[in-house]
């Protein structure tokens, strides 16, 4: 049974599921330590998977600024990886000529998923640019 609710973060629905005893204590669990409900950790951990299954290579990890989307694989954010594509003019090949550890899947599933949530990019994440500071094209 689906109903239509309206909440705080815009229209969501009611969904019924059953889960395995298992899965439900360790969302419980999962809930206690963030200190949130059990509903809102299952709408978190779903969301990320949803997310991570539409764009392969892209998992999410705990940072100071609370669970960012990272390049599996590497110890990059998507946000970062997104900044050195668009600073190589949004070519994979001279990305990978100037990070050759790097993959051309790992740069393209960072630039697809920032690009399809660029809103979520945090906020002054990059800083301020001083106003003597040159840009510098690589």
């Amino acid at each position: 049974m689906i109903r239509k609710r309206r909440s705080r973060s815009g229209k969501s629905v009611h969904f019924n599921a059953r889960l395995p005893r298992t899965v439900a204590e360790q969302l419980r669990r999962y809930a206690e330590r963030r200190r949130i409900s059990a509903s809102a950790a299952a709408v978190e951990l779903l969301d990320e998977a949803l997310r991570s299954a539409s764009f392969p290579g892209i998992d999410f990890r705990w940072t100071a600024l609370g669970r960012q989307p990272f390049v599996s694989g590497t110890g990059l954010t998507v946000w970062e990886l997104f900044h050195v594509w668009l600073d190589h003019r949004r070519d994979v090949k001279y990305v990978l000529r100037h990070y050759p550890h790097l993959k051309a899947a790992q740069v393209s599933a960072a630039a697809a998923y920032a690009q399809s949530y660029r809103r979520e990019e945090p906020e002054g994440y990059w800083g301020t640019k001083p106003p003597f500071a040159r840009t510098v094209r690589v």
